[in-house]
């Protein structure tokens, strides 16, 4: 388990709206790891994280993330992968 670095997570799509909707294409993330997606985090785009699912290489379809606040935990089945986070909450 490890915080995700800003140069493994990249942003590919934003809504712009106070209920944002994001995408990001994130790399070599493990089960476990997280990224915190809030003003103190690696992308201060979110106040609030209300939802947010993985879909990667390894995993079979999507998978459900934990999400504490604006911290964001990868789902287990994760080795070293890639894969896209999309996400939604609160930017207010």
């Amino acid at each position: 388990m490890a915080a995700l670095t800003a140069q493994q997570i990249s942003k590919k799509y934003v809504n712009d709206a106070p209920d944002r909707v994001m995408l990001y294409e994130v790399s070599k993330v493990t089960a476990g790891d997280t990224v915190d997606l809030g003003p103190s985090g690696v992308s201060a785009d979110y106040q609030l994280v209300k939802q947010a699912a993985m879909l990667a290489t390894i995993i079979a379809g999507t998978a459900s993330c934990v999400v504490a606040g604006t911290v964001v935990t990868m789902p287990a089945g994760l080795a070293n992968d890639a894969g896209y986070l999309l996400t939604g909450g609160d930017t207010n």
